[in-house]
């Protein structure tokens, strides 16, 4: 059997590749949010999610930090 996570990491990558989301740069921008968010800078945070979601990208919070996806 296949693992869950290696299958969701290898459709996630499929996805990415397919749209051409530049990952790096979702990634910075991810952990750009993060960090406002850790200041209480909210405004900023929001207006990062407005960018990745135009960029076609969903970021979920979790307790483990955030995940992102191709939308």
């Amino acid at each position: 059997g296949t693992d869950p996570a290696a299958f969701r990491t290898g459709l996630k990558a499929s996805r990415v590749s397919r749209t051409g989301i530049d990952a790096a740069r979702v990634e910075a921008l991810v952990a750009e949010r993060q960090t406002a968010r850790a200041n209480k800078d909210f405004a900023r945070s929001d207006d990062i999610r407005d960018e990745l979601a135009a960029l076609g990208v969903e970021v979920k919070d979790t307790p483990a930090g955030p995940e992102w996806d191709v939308a």
